[in-house]
């Protein structure tokens, strides 16, 4: 059997991924130096994919005009939690299995939605700025204790963000499809209706997959119900947001921060809101800690020897 891997330095860091797959007895084809993206092609897809068994894909897209298109293919493995690139259906009447890496990545996420709240609260960056210019002003700044955070999505990445920032003295506010009461002892964290928690945060983070609900979700709309002098995280997808609705609440003076780390089309070098002083872009690394990257590649590698061994967890399995 054929693996093919197009996940993006899949062998280029610490060798244990690839080496739990060495010796499978797969003939396997790496392509995890050639850069795949969201914005890869279907037919650069199909060149690499066309008579493969097996894959380990990154954030690559599989509309159902590529599954349609191999015949092979049995099994793909995401080396990610997020799945909105893969068409399910088409890999469901296709008869192929879709994984994801669950437990890698989640934590690292949830530290980034976490520098971004201190980033806005400490203003760090500003007296650092003063200081190297010789120039000693002492401000106060907004701190973290007893302002609200509202997450937007309470899934692995969600409860992780809670974790911890209730030790920083942050009430915590969650909304999503399916609450359940025993969250509210177990992460310290209430429930409330979207638009009660955008009133009441005082940093709103998103953190919901992409799906046709959530395209957009936040628009100018939603950015005007949100309380004023608020900031908005996003780490989830760049279509869960209208980038230039933002840039107009920041500007307006409305939203007091961004921290926004997903774009609609990726690599991103022309956001619209680049050059906005109060908006924070990083490009899409919340998952980007050498742990968090080995992670996600050994549980993709697990998730395909368990895929041929009979055996693949339910939890990773999307269809």
């Amino acid at each position: 059997m054929k693996l093919v891997i197009t996940a993006r330095d899949f062998s280029t860091g610490d060798p244990r991924p690839l080496s739990l797959l060495n010796g499978s007895g797969l003939a396997i084809e790496d392509h995890s130096t050639e850069g795949f993206s969201t914005s890869t092609s279907v037919e650069t897809m199909y060149d690499v994919l066309k008579d493969a068994d097996l894959a380990i894909s990154g954030l690559e897209p599989y509309p159902r005009a590529l599954i349609e298109r191999l015949p092979n293919l049995k099994l793909i493995s995401r080396r990610s939690i997020g799945y909105d690139s893969v068409d399910l259906d088409a890999c469901r009447d296709h008869g192929v299995t879709v994984c994801r890496a669950l437990g890698a990545i989640e934590g690292a996420c949830a530290e980034l939605v976490m520098a971004y709240v201190l980033y806005f609260a400490r203003r760090v960056h500003e007296q650092n700025a003063q200081m190297q210019q010789g120039i000693w002003q002492r401000n106060y700044t907004s701190g973290t204790s007893g302002k609200t955070l509202g997450l937007v999505g309470f899934g692995g990445i969600g409860k992780e963000v809670a974790l911890r920032a209730v030790p920083f003295g942050m009430r915590v506010l969650y909304y999503c499809r399916h609450p359940r009461p025993e969250w509210e002892e177990q992460y310290r964290v209430h429930y409330a209706p979207l638009d009660q928690l955008l009133a009441e945060s005082d940093y709103v983070s998103a953190n919901m997959p992409l799906t046709d609900e959530t395209r957009r979700m936040f628009n100018a709309e939603r950015f005007a119900q949100m309380k004023p002098g608020s900031v908005f995280i996003n780490t989830a997808r760049g279509p869960v947001m209208d980038a230039k609705a933002l840039r107009a609440a920041l500007e307006s003076g409305h939203l007091a921060g961004a921290g926004v780390d997903a774009y609609d089309s990726e690599p991103c070098t022309d956001s619209p809101l680049a050059g906005c002083p109060n908006a924070v872009l990083t490009p899409h690394t919340a998952s980007f800690t050498n742990e968090a990257f080995t992670r996600l590649n050994e549980v993709a590698a697990q998730n395909l020897l368990d895929f041929l061994a009979g055996h693949l967890s339910e939890k990773n399995r999307l269809v």
